[in-house]
């Protein structure tokens, strides 16, 4: 018997180990749901506070119960600062102990979605006007903090998209573009072998680049237009040039613009100017768009990256440049981009 009992006390203790006691309805806790998006070209600064909701009925009968998820305006205040940076490798900024500038938000409410999937009334958000000096503060991190009374519900940091001065000049290169738009010295777009390309060097802390071509036309007495994205380019912090690379192939170009005017019976007129915006993103807004982008086999829920502290969402930053007019191919060139479009057969027959 002393020999079994080893046996029969290893198989009692393997029984009893699996009786674990598991609540899976943990205390409930407030999390506060956290967007902003800094961009030096804008002149407001907008910021969604909302706090995440939990109940026994369908959660979403509880989205429409504004107590459940919106904060009341006098219940929290928000907060914007700009502390010095400290330059790192490859253009990384750490912020230091100096305050640069700081900003309190104020209250608003706008309009939601009016109609379609997830219709919403009024939404609840904060706002402030930093002024030109905020343009000009790329070197500093910027730091957003969401109070209730003294304590800190939430907050997060976050460093600018900052710009290249142009120091040699650079013809026919999207750094034009990014760096000085207003100033392009002969840059034109074209379709080089059936696809446009285009090259730069990366701005400071700029991660995710994505170009879009806003072609224009003429319809009787209005001027209309078509924005058409191009491909997502990443770049690593190390990068010193990115590109040449295919912004948009001439095929998709001239497909969309056929598939948007289908049904099409005006006549027609072709502008002879595109235009070309860069949409630059930083790290952290990089890494959410990724995030959102990933897709697992068999509805796997996946993680959304977040860089708010206490809560969830995002405090990011982007720069968006745009260049006005710039000239595209004209009759006269060999394959010209209005014939190729008088070819499509959706009313084009002119040229101006």
């Amino acid at each position: 018997m002393q020999k079994l009992f080893p046996l029969f006390a290893l198989t009692l203790l393997a029984l009893t180990s699996c009786k674990v006691e598991f609540n899976p309805n943990a205390p409930w806790r407030e999390v506060p749901a956290v967007y902003c998006v800094l961009d030096p070209e804008e002149d407001t600064v907008w910021v969604r506070v909302q706090r995440c909701y939990l109940g026994q009925d369908n959660l979403y009968n509880y989205s429409s119960i504004a107590d459940s998820n919106y904060y009341a305006p006098d219940d929290i205040t928000v907060h914007l600062m700009a502390w010095k940076g400290i330059r790192g490798e490859y253009n990384s900024l750490t912020a230091s102990n100096q305050l640069v500038d700081s900003w309190d938000l104020t209250y608003t409410e706008r309009p939601g979605k009016p109609e379609g999937n997830f219709p919403s009334g009024l939404q609840p958000l904060y706002y402030c006007v930093p002024g030109p000096r905020f343009v000009a503060d790329t070197d500093c991190v910027f730091q957003l903090v969401v109070m209730r009374g003294a304590d800190t519900l939430a907050q997060a940091t976050t460093s600018m998209v900052g710009h290249r001065e142009p120091t040699i000049h650079l013809r026919d290169t999207v750094e034009e573009i990014l760096s000085n738009p207003s100033n392009l010295h002969g840059h034109d777009f074209r379709f080089v072998k059936g696809v446009s390309s285009m090259d730069w060097y990366p701005v400071p802390r700029g991660r995710r680049y994505q170009p879009f071509i806003t072609f224009y036309y003429r319809r009787l007495l209005d001027t209309c237009s078509l924005t058409i994205p191009g491909n997502v380019y990443a770049a690593s912090g190390t990068s010193d040039k990115i590109g040449p690379f295919a912004a948009i192939s001439e095929d998709r170009f001239l497909s969309l613009i056929k598939n948007h005017l289908k049904d099409n019976t005006d006549s027609l007129f072709t502008v002879n100017n595109v235009d070309i915006t860069i949409s630059v993103c930083n790290e952290d807004l990089n890494a959410y768009i990724n995030s959102l982008d990933r897709t697992v086999m068999g509805g796997q829920e996946t993680s959304t990256y977040s860089n708010i502290d206490g809560g969830v969402g995002i405090f990011a930053s982007r720069r968006t440049h745009i260049t006005v007019n710039v000239p595209c191919d004209s009759f006269g060139n060999p394959n010209n981009l209005p014939q190729r479009l008088v070819d499509l057969g959706v009313g084009f027959y002119g040229h101006f």
